[in-house]
């Protein structure tokens, strides 16, 4: 099996849901193969973050207390009319239903909120692991060139997409390369540019599933910057100071159809 066909058995294959013929395929591919060794990496980042990361939500002492004395007044003998006895049978049901919708309420809210925050803190993590990994594993690029005439078509037939590639040199970020990537569970092109001695790495991936959020971050030295424009997301990583890395990432939206 090739890489794509790999890729879509990753998740799985992480989760023990293979049969054996197929774990023992994945495993024998990543073996011989980085590119996906490294996915599987990115996968077991994103879930050690969301374990660690998820927030837990316990419900407010004065809201528990409210629910647990609409149960005790539904409980309790009353002694009224018919008529009367229907309407308060009806009104504690009706408090505690209301209680308890407000309670489902603020945990999808608080889980909605927590979870939009996790998957930036994890996507941020990946980004900036993905960078220090291709500086140390001396992989920083696949295609080395200047010419954004010879690193566009080298992703032809490597990628499902066509990301868009500009040179910034006459602005001081010249592009010197490419390489292949995994960002989000999804295939991405890393365009890799210089600003003097440091390299910033330029991940794109379609925006088909999920637009990136909106990041300007510092984390262990490394600044990041993410965006989304038009049919794709745009993430970038370096050591150089966030002034320059966010002048890097304006020229990009300027310079992209």
């Amino acid at each position: 099996m090739d890489c794509n066909e790999i890729r879509r058995l990753l998740e799985a294959a992480t989760d023990g849901e293979l049969d054996v013929a197929h774990q023992l395929a994945v495993e024998e591919h990543l073996g011989r193969c980085p590119l996906c060794a490294r996915a599987v990496e990115g996968i077991h980042a994103r879930r050690t973050a969301l374990q660690t990361a998820l927030p837990r939500f316990t419900a407010p002492p004065a809201l528990a207390e409210k629910v647990r004395s609409a149960l005790r007044n539904e409980g309790a003998p009353v002694r009224t009319s018919a008529s009367q006895s229907k309407r308060a049978d009806v009104f504690p049901l009706w408090r505690v239903t209301g209680l308890a919708a407000s309670l489902a309420m603020a945990l999808f809210v608080g889980y909605t909120w927590g979870g939009s925050r996790v998957r930036t803190q994890a996507l941020v993590d990946e980004a900036v692991s993905d960078h220090v990994r291709s500086l140390q594993a001396n992989h920083l690029m696949d295609v080395a060139s200047t010419d954004q005439h010879t690193v566009k078509p080298w992703f032809a037939g490597k990628l499902a997409f066509s990301p868009p590639v500009t040179d910034l040199a006459g602005v001081g970020f010249p592009l010197v390369g490419g390489r292949l990537e995994r960002v989000a569970g999804q295939d991405a092109a890393a365009l890799v540019y210089r600003r003097r001695q440091h390299a910033i790495n330029l991940f794109i991936w379609p925006a088909r599933r999920e637009a990136a959020p909106p990041v300007t971050r510092e984390r262990d030295g490394y600044n990041v910057v993410s965006w989304t424009d038009g049919s794709f997301n745009f993430l970038a990583v370096s050591e150089i100071p966030a002034v320059e890395l966010a002048d890097f990432a304006e020229e990009i939206r300027q310079a992209t159809p």
